[in-house]
């Protein structure tokens, strides 16, 4: 059975480092970059936060990309700020259309002071500042189960390989 990780959390958070690392833990794994489907339009293109029409369609692509990847069999990892009732959504389309499937839902999380500091770590025209916070906020007024919420605040980039064991093994993340 393969299995598509969805890994979310607030801009600046180490979503892409994480999830990028743990599409080379697959033999057979594909990485979807949700940033990157939604700057795919160009003309009227508007910020997620802005346009619910935009944002749905980003979702209706991803899980288009991700139906494709799992029948070709290969496991996908998602790296994208993801809102419960996105992934319910998500969810919903990819269980009509592939029965064998598991999808593992993880919010990276880390306290205000790190998320800023990990944030100005970032290039330059890569940094969100207060976006950041906001999207934080965001994430705490959406009552997200704390079941999938992984505090990372302590974990360094020496504990990545934890990090990777824990996202694939711990049975709370399953959707």
């Amino acid at each position: 059975m393969n299995t598509i990780y969805i890994i979310s959390g607030p801009a600046g958070v180490g979503k892409s480092t994480t999830s990028k690392g743990l599409a080379v833990q697959f033999d057979n794994s594909a990485y979807i970059e949700g940033d990157f489907i939604n700057h795919m339009v160009i003309g009227g293109y508007l910020p997620p936060w802005e346009s619910e029409e935009l944002l749905s369609l980003t979702w209706e692509n991803i899980a288009d990309l991700s139906i494709n990847f799992v029948q070709a069999n290969m496991n996908v990892i998602i790296d994208y700020v993801a809102f419960p009732e996105e992934v319910e959504k998500f969810s919903q389309k990819i269980y009509a259309e592939v029965k064998s499937v598991e999808i593992i839902y993880v919010v990276l999380w880390v306290d205000s002071a790190e998320l800023l500091r990990r944030d100005a770590l970032r290039f330059k025209e890569h940094q969100m500042g207060v976006r950041c916070l906001e999207l934080m906020n965001d994430f705490e007024s959406k009552g997200i189960d704390k079941r999938f919420l992984y505090n990372t605040t302590y974990l360094q980039p020496s504990d990545l390989d934890e990090i990777f064991l824990n996202i694939r093994e711990n049975p709370s993340f399953k959707y």
